[in-house]
């Protein structure tokens, strides 16, 4: 039987010289750029290319995929996909005539063209967004060109989300970005997809005051509360960890969001701004400073790199203040005992002990916050939207119902029934 397999490896410049290596992949399918398996331990070769590794018979052949991982992984998709089409038709006993008719679009071609389009533009998220989703709706549908989609198709994919208990809010995701690429064919998008999947939209939640007096109260690393408080009173979103100190202004207190095209970072609806820092958390950044004046990254690693763990830090934080819910799936996560004992059961977490990951404390949530309390003191939508870097006034005024929920509670508090 033919080998099928496709690996996907680094061409690197290692201190013995040029080496090959498979590269190191995460839990969601992504590759960390330069970082390879040896001996079952991750290092780090920033100088290289990526290359597919197949076999022709017992011949092991390298095929060159560039640089960019998106575009590697979806040519690894592709060839994969090739090799299979190629073992079948073998199988089959069909002779193969020509590959690719060039009068005909071959999909998982144009996947990794409109993949590096988005690429190209400097959209890495959405790339993977696209590369993820198209990925899977060929091998949902089983087509091989353009011509052969039909509505069929389209709803075949959605069925196959919905089967795998997909998010409703997820499933629209995936069916946009694959609306994306029936246009980037030049098909009738329109006539393949009439309606997109609906989903509700989820009313933003933020923290309350007691939550956050008892959870800054428990931090007691000076640099971990200096960044959460930074999160809580500019309204950044998570890719704050790669956030420079040459971004902030200490003289007049201005924080500069700007797009970082080297490390993968680009602003939201491309809304480079600048916010201002209260001055509260300007005296501390300013005496933090003078402590630390030779780190680059404000919200990094001891190693001053970017934080990338920082969900899984305030997760840690808040488990071990006992301010985990306790009610939700993570922490109702099941712990067993160390040592498996007779007629012993296992027991559930405790709110200080709990295992899991509590479901009510995200990174986001903080930026939330920021906004609701922004509308709470009074700031109009315009303000709120230059501050938060939204693109719209729908986007911000989505935040007006939990900012109007205790001026509704109060006036309603107010009133003489009887």
């Amino acid at each position: 039987m033919a080998n099928r397999k496709v690996v996907l490896v680094w061409l690197c410049k290692t201190e013995r010289g040029w080496r090959r290596y498979p590269v190191r992949g995460g839990k969601s399918g992504k590759v960390k750029t330069g970082f390879v398996l040896v001996g079952g331990e991750e290092r780090e070769y920033p100088e290289g290319r990526y290359q597919l590794r197949t076999y022709e018979g017992s011949r092991m052949v390298y095929k060159d995929a560039g640089k960019n991982a998106v575009a590697a992984l979806t040519a690894q998709t592709k060839e994969e996909h090739l090799l299979m089409a190629k073992a079948s038709a073998k199988d089959a006993g069909v002779k193969i005539e020509n590959e690719e008719a060039p009068s005909r679009l071959n999909l998982a071609r144009e996947l990794t063209k409109f993949v590096e389009k988005a690429v190209d533009r400097g959209s890495p998220k959405a790339a993977e967004a696209y590369r993820q989703a198209g990925d899977d709706f060929l091998k949902i549908i089983g087509r091989t060109y353009a011509d052969e989609i039909t509505e069929d198709d389209v709803l075949k994919h959605l069925r196959a989300l919905r089967k795998r208990g997909q998010a409703p809010r997820t499933i629209h995701n995936r069916h946009v970005c694959i609306v994306s690429f029936l246009k980037h064919l030049k098909l009738d998008a329109k006539a393949l997809a009439p309606s997109s999947p609906k989903y509700e939209k989820s009313v933003p939640e933020a923290y309350s005051s007691e939550e956050l007096t008892a959870f800054f109260a428990s931090v007691k690393d000076e640099h971990l509360s200096l960044t959460f408080e930074l999160l809580l009173k500019t309204g950044l979103r998570e890719r704050a960890v790669f956030l420079f100190w040459e971004n902030i202004d200490l003289a007049d207190g201005i924080l500069r969001v700007r797009s970082k095209p080297d490390l993968g970072f680009t602003i939201k609806d491309s809304e480079e701004r600048n916010v201002p820092i209260p001055n509260d958390l300007l005296e501390r950044l300013r005496a933090y400073r003078i402590k630390h004046p030779d780190i680059r990254y404000v919200t990094g690693t001891r190693s001053d790199q970017p934080n990338l763990k920082l969900l899984r830090t305030l997760k840690r934080l808040v488990n071990s203040a006992g301010l985990a819910c306790g009610k939700c799936n993570g922490c109702k996560r099941i712990r067993k005992p160390k040592h498996k004992e007779p007629n012993v059961k296992p027991v559930r977490a405790t709110r200080k002990d709990a295992r899991g990951e509590c479901e009510n404390w995200w990174l986001h949530k903080f930026r939330s916050t920021c906004i609701t309390q922004l509308l709470r003191s009074g700031m109009d939508l315009r303000t709120v939207m230059k501050f938060s870097g939204h693109s719209d006034l729908a986007s911000v005024m989505r935040y007006l119902s939990p900012a109007g929920d205790e001026a509704i509670k109060a006036q309603v508090n107010a009133v003489k029934w009887m």
